[in-house]
């Protein structure tokens, strides 16, 4: 899957007054809905959304499928239009893609015929990003590889490289730009167990390092225990958040996972209740 963002216009209605935006929040949605119309049907596949995300935070979206979370996450994006509410970012409205988010999908989306250097560079390429000079954008592809773990895999093409090492090259795609919010649909999922977790470690060293917000959608309750500040469960047809948790261990938690059985369980029978009737 190839999403192209150099012609996106703008994806919701301006509005009439700038958000009234806290300081200490980084992203808010109020009252956001989707539908999708066909010929024949209109299908609403989230609604009434609100939520927020602070600075350096992890926020998890856990839901069953076909609650709207990767249509919420494209939405907040700027890759879709909003059918209703408001999105305000660092007390602005968005109104189209911004380079200060930036977006990592469960396919790599690599091109095949460029390079890894050469696909990590493509983020920087977009209408939206700020135009650097050579030296400089150099520099940056560099430190992105390093983050990430690349740098001697620089020359090599997407079909050289295992499903982990592609995902890396995703992953340093969106930060080469230095994004202040990740939006991550499940980018992890496909992944072997180790591999997996090697990523999950990753990132969290990567946050601790750069001190990006992050709001990540996934199935895995264990992924979002691992890696969440909150936990925001969507659930119902059209999606809905119906609860949200606040994960009470300090990172690193992956040797503390048993300390978390309680609020494990409490997630898996509030998440089965809530997917009934979801297909």
């Amino acid at each position: 899957m190839y999403i192209e963002f150099n012609n996106t216009e703008a994806a919701f209605p301006q509005p009439v007054n700038d958000c009234p935006l806290a300081v200490e929040t980084l992203l808010e949605v109020r009252g956001l809905s989707k539908q999708y119309r066909s010929k024949n049907r209109t299908v609403k596949v989230f609604e009434n959304i609100d939520l927020q995300v602070r600075p350096h935070e992890v926020v998890c979206l856990l839901g069953a499928s076909g609650c709207g979370k990767s249509s919420l996450l494209t939405t907040l994006a700027g890759l879709q239009t909003a059918d209703a509410g408001e999105i305000c970012f660092a007390g602005e409205t968005l109104t189209k893609p911004d380079p200060r988010l930036g977006i990592m999908f469960q396919d790599p989306c690599l091109l095949p015929w460029l390079r890894v250097r050469q696909n990590v560079a493509f983020g920087l390429t977009l209408d939206a990003a700020p135009k650097l000079g050579k030296t400089e954008l150099k520099q940056q592809i560099e430190t992105a590889l390093q983050w990430v773990g690349l740098q001697h895999s620089a020359d090599a093409y997407p079909s050289q490289l295992s499903g982990g090492m592609a995902q890396r090259v995703s992953l340093a795609r969106a930060l080469v730009r230095n994004p202040d919010i990740l939006l991550m649909d499940e980018p992890f999922s496909a992944l072997d167990a180790i591999t997996r977790l090697g990523m999950q470690e990753l990132l969290l060293k990567l946050i601790a390092d750069r001190r990006s917000a992050v709001v990540l959608v996934t199935h895995d309750i264990d992924e979002a225990l691992i890696l969440a500040d909150r936990i925001l469960l969507m659930g119902g047809s059209p999606g809905r958040i119906v609860k949200e948790w606040i994960v009470p261990i300090r990172q690193p938690r992956l040797q503390q996972l048993h300390r978390l059985i309680d609020l494990r369980m409490e997630i898996l029978e509030t998440l089965s209740s809530s997917s009934a009737g979801v297909s």
